[in-house]
């Protein structure tokens, strides 16, 4: 075979087809296309601009965007993400999880059609034949029941 391509996979070269290579290549050949495009910038009259197009004002429209950029132009960015606060939020739905896996079929359901599905009391109520009231209360003790579950007060 004269025009041989392989493919790096696992740190190893695979030899494969002149069309799989192209398939395998094509995402990354695109990328690299589109950052090229979003680098070029041009004057009013649609000429190469040969400034630095980091600090460009005539930057085109899809290039590189940054937050300072945002503020400037006078949107609101929303501060940066608390990496500790993410977490803790991980780890109370999975407490909350495994607690709803701990509760009865019909609390579960209860709790699934009230703040899953965003079902009404009375909604729920007419359909499983009580009132909404009673649908109200059981409410009220599944929720004091998973708080039990998970520790929390």
């Amino acid at each position: 075979m004269e025009n041989q391509r392989f493919i790096e996979i696992d740190g190893k070269q695979i030899p494969v087809s002149e069309e799989v290579y192209r398939a395998y290549k094509r995402p990354a050949w695109a990328e690299h296309k589109r950052k090229e495009r979003a680098k070029r910038c041009r004057d009013e009259n649609g000429y190469r601009c040969t400034e630095d197009c980091k600090s460009c004002p005539k930057l085109r429209e899809g290039g590189d965007l940054s937050l300072d950029k945002f503020s400037d132009d006078g949107f609101d960015v929303a501060d940066q993400v608390d990496v500790a606060e993410l977490v803790a939020d991980k780890l109370v739905l999975e407490l909350l999880a495994a607690a709803l896996y701990d509760l009865e079929p019909d609390e579960r359901s209860l709790i699934n059609a009230l703040f899953y599905r965003e079902r009404t009391e009375r909604d729920y109520a007419a359909e499983i034949g009580v009132s909404h009231q009673a649908i109200g209360k059981r409410k009220q003790k599944v929720i004091e029941k998973l708080r039990g579950i998970m520790g929390v007060e």
